[in-house]
């Protein structure tokens, strides 16, 4: 007997669908207003959130607390230094710099994209906070899907929208669907422009679904590092600390977290200090940071490091400074090793800037930010020189890791100009147009 084919609604797509129904609608609205009306009103959603008395911020950080690995504490220090960073009216210098052609022009304009697909990706806020708000600033509405380690944030976002203006609350929308859902991915990523964090292997699978006719910007796996000259011998202690405040800030697990300090040129004894140093300075901020719980496999990572590293240390290659929440390796070379991250630090030591380039050949692509010090000025040239080849988008100094501004170029692309689509309507065409 032949069985008759049942079908399930499909829920997730069609919600997905609706979604995008309803902002294509709000986006013709959103479109309307002048370019430096949304770019103002989105600086004042920024604004909200920058404040030191931001009731979303200290929501997101008891909501995202309760719902996520992270202590309160590491929460709060992260959330509070890294929008203290995100100075709105430097976003709007920004904007006004990327879109000036636009803006200066009679014929240039935007031809806003009728919907921006978010896919959120990692357990950081800061990323989706801010891709939230940037299409709306080129008149795209956005649809986002929430990190399966975030579900938290994009309620925020659209609560503080709504606080501003209900035009741009109206063209903003976040949908949850699981991966293995092909009808909700499949209407989700059919939008005309697509943006993705997350892994390479995310990132890849995402650009296989799209066409060549949909904008597709994508962020993918990224870590950072430091780099640390023998010129301020008399500071080390001073960067050591603020290394660890990078390493400690969200446990680590962003791609603005420092996995290796190169150490150019010190001495065996100045090698031992920082490390040492750098230890003391990780446990000391366990009181107030404390390190979340890792997943039963970075446990298994971090134990394996540390058993082998303390095999070499026994051997009389490196060292190990081992603490109740973090670890700090002091390597006898260059080597590349896994990084367990969850305050997991390793220090490598060079003898020269051309032995750092080798060392960095295997990362080529994959660096995001370095922090240096302790260099000469012309060591400081060839620095710029040579992470910038490797693919580094920003140098700063140790301690300002997790803080870039707002405008940093992420993975050295722009902030708006990849999310933008212009178009050229000459004077002939607007006076026809026009009668």
């Amino acid at each position: 007997m032949s069985g008759l084919e049942i079908r399930w609604p499909d829920e997730a797509g069609e919600r997905v669908r609706a979604a995008r129904g309803r902002l294509e609608t709000a986006g013709k609205a959103l479109a309307d207003w002048p370019v430096e009306r949304r770019l103002d009103a989105v600086a004042d959603v920024l604004t909200t959130w920058t404040q030191a008395d931001s009731p979303f911020r200290r929501e997101l950080a008891t909501s995202f607390a309760e719902a996520s690995p992270f202590s309160l504490g590491t929460i709060s220090e992260g959330l509070d230094a890294a929008l203290r960073a995100w100075d709105p009216a430097r976003l709007v210098e920004c904007a006004r710099r990327e879109l000036a052609p636009v803006l200066q022009s009679k014929n240039l304009r935007l031809a806003e994209y009728e919907c921006t697909a978010v896919l959120a990706g990692g357990a950081l806020p800061m990323p989706t906070l801010l891709s939230a708000l940037l299409p709306l600033i080129v008149g795209s509405p956005v649809l986002l899907r929430e990190s399966s380690k975030d579900r938290v944030t994009a309620s925020l976002v659209s609560r503080s929208l709504a606080a501003r203006d209900e035009r741009l609350a109206n063209a903003f929308a976040f949908v949850d669907f699981p991966s293995s859902d092909k009808n909700a991915l499949s209407a989700f990523l059919s939008a005309p422009c697509v943006v993705a964090t997350g892994s390479d292997a995310t990132l890849a699978s995402v650009a296989s679904r799209l066409t060549q006719q949909q904008r597709f910007v994508g962020y993918g796996h990224r870590f950072s590092i430091g780099i640390i000259g023998a010129s301020h011998a008399h500071e080390l202690e001073r960067y050591a600390r603020e290394f660890a405040i990078d390493v400690a800030r969200w446990d680590q697990s962003g791609c603005l977290s420092p996995v290796v300090v190169y150490l150019v040129g010190l001495s065996l004894e100045d090698q031992m200090r920082f490390a040492s140093v750098c230890s003391e300075a990780l446990e000391a901020l366990a009181g107030e940071m404390p390190r979340g719980a890792p997943s039963s496999e970075g446990r298994a990572i971090e134990g394996t490091e540390r058993a082998e590293a303390e095999m070499r240390s026994a051997s009389g290659r490196g060292a190990l400074f081992a603490g109740q929440s973090s670890t700090v390796v002091l390597e006898a070379d260059f080597q590349p090793r896994p990084a367990p991250l969850n305050r997991f630090l390793r220090l490598m030591p060079i003898a020269t800037l051309p032995e750092l380039d080798s060392a960095l050949n295997p990362f080529t692509g994959m660096l995001s930010n370095v922090a240096v010090a302790g260099l000469l000025d012309e060591q400081i040239s060839e620095i710029r020189r040579l992470t910038f080849r490797h693919g580094v988008s920003r140098i700063t100094e140790p301690g300002k890791l997790q803080t870039p501004p707002v405008d940093w170029p992420h993975d050295g692309l722009p902030l708006l100009t990849p999310l933008s689509r212009f178009a050229l309507s000459e004077p002939t065409a607007d006076r026809q147009l026009s009668d």
